[in-house]
């Protein structure tokens, strides 16, 4: 008898190349929930910064420290006007596939940068008490905003990218009310425990003030040496580990600081080399899909403007534009007009920076999955979501007692007919 040959059917791409599930966050972030989330965030980001200069700032201080005044500026740019410009290549049409292939920048690496700067500059050291509170405040600031909206776009990209499911944008805020507070002290965990470990160091540096103490820090200076590693392990591990936190905290069914600490760790320090292709990976699938959403926003706005432009004639619209992009209100009826029409472009560009957020947060809930894959050998599809016990359980039975309640000697057939 002839031996029957396998067909085979169907390939799963998604067991053979897992890492294929990057690809897929481009349509996530695209989304409207998605992005509607992300534009809140990216809206509400500057507004701390505006607070924390006006509490921390005085504007003496900027004009003597020119390159605090960059920091402090660009910290204030509004959303269509991103930080730092996310333009790739200052905007100019790509001339080759050279030029889209290799678009910089890209958006992971801004948005990364955002909310590493503040927290670099914090542990430097050397700045005024001022500027400690601008940055400390700015940190707390973008950690809170984020934490929650964050938090909401994770969750969303956990339960889509992982489970294949869609949540509703309510069930996602519920999960983030519930564990708001672990998306915000995650990655203040390792740092907490770096300013414990940094004080004894700190006292140690005090004591060498004196003759004596200096031999004695010579002796204890194999602890010191001890806790500056553990310092820089902490640092490094919290550097690359902590947008994979708010993974943890999403997907897991006890995630809290805790575990997301130790999760973002362990996955950091156990694939080093897995977590870098997955980021390289991320980075330059993130230059392409910018590339496409900037000149997309750009065209929208274009193609709005040239039948205007030719309606109303090249001077006149030669003289509106620079009333347009200079932005300014007021009460006169053709340039508080202008200001509409800049305003109304500012949204349309608002939308697109909000775009290298929402993209960020989806990269880093692949790339959670992917690490938990590798090292826990955790399937992408095991990600709690509330209540799942209940959902595919049969109605609860009636108790006999409440059955023969309803059931009463009235309403039988065997009484209707005696009384009949």
């Amino acid at each position: 008898m002839a031996s029957e040959r396998p067909v085979i059917r169907e390939i799963s791409w998604r067991d053979i190349f897992p890492w294929l599930v990057i690809f897929r966050t481009f349509g996530l972030a695209i989304s409207m929930p998605v992005l509607f989330l992300a534009t809140l965030g990216a809206v509400l980001t500057p507004i701390g910064w505006w607070i924390s200069e006006f509490y921390f700032v005085p504007p003496a201080s900027l004009e003597v420290d020119a390159p605090f005044a960059q920091v402090v500026q660009a910290n204030r740019s509004g959303p269509d006007r991103p930080f730092p410009p996310l333009a790739p290549d200052d905007g100019r049409v790509p001339d080759s596939l050279t030029d889209i292939l290799f678009t910089q920048p890209d958006v992971i690496q801004p948005v990364f940068a955002r909310f590493v700067d503040p927290v670099a500059r914090f542990f430097q050291g050397r700045m005024t008490l001022q500027q400690a509170g601008y940055f400390g405040f700015g940190m707390f600031w973008m950690l809170v905003i984020w934490g929650f909206y964050g938090g909401a776009i994770t969750r969303i990209a956990v339960v889509k990218l992982g489970r294949e499911e869609q949540i509703s944008l309510g069930e996602a805020l519920a999960h983030v009310r519930r564990k708001l507070l672990s998306y915000i002290f995650s990655p203040l965990f390792p740092l907490l425990g770096v300013v414990l470990l940094a004080v004894p160091i700190f006292l140690l540096g005090m004591l060498m003030r004196l003759e004596y103490g200096v031999l004695a820090a010579g002796i204890l200076w194999i602890f010191a040496l001890l806790g500056g590693l553990s310092i820089a392990i902490l640092l490094l591990g919290t550097l690359f580990g902590w947008p994979l936190m708010w993974g943890v905290v999403s997907a897991e069914q006890h995630g809290d600081a805790f575990e997301a600490f130790s999760r973002s760790f362990s996955y950091t320090f156990g694939r080093p080399l897995h977590y870098l292709f997955y980021a390289v990976l991320a980075t330059w699938f993130s230059g392409v899909s910018w590339l496409l959403v900037y000149h997309a926003s750009e065209l929208v706005i274009w193609v709005t403007r040239l039948p205007a432009e030719i309606g109303v004639g090249d001077e006149r619209w030669s003289m509106l534009a620079g009333m347009i992009d200079r932005s300014e209100a007021s009460t006169h009826p053709e340039i508080l007009g202008a200001w509409l029409i800049g305003a109304f472009e500012s949204v349309v560009r608002t939308i697109a920076t909000a775009f290298g957020y929402s993209f960020f947060w989806c990269q880093a809930a692949a790339i959670y999955l992917l690490l938990r894959q590798d090292v826990d050998q955790t399937e992408f599809d095991e990600v709690f979501v509330e209540r799942e016990d209940q959902r595919y359980e049969l109605p609860p039975l009636p108790s006999v007692g409440s059955a023969a309640a309803q059931k009463s000697p009235e309403s039988s057939p065997e009484s209707s007919a005696e009384s009949s």
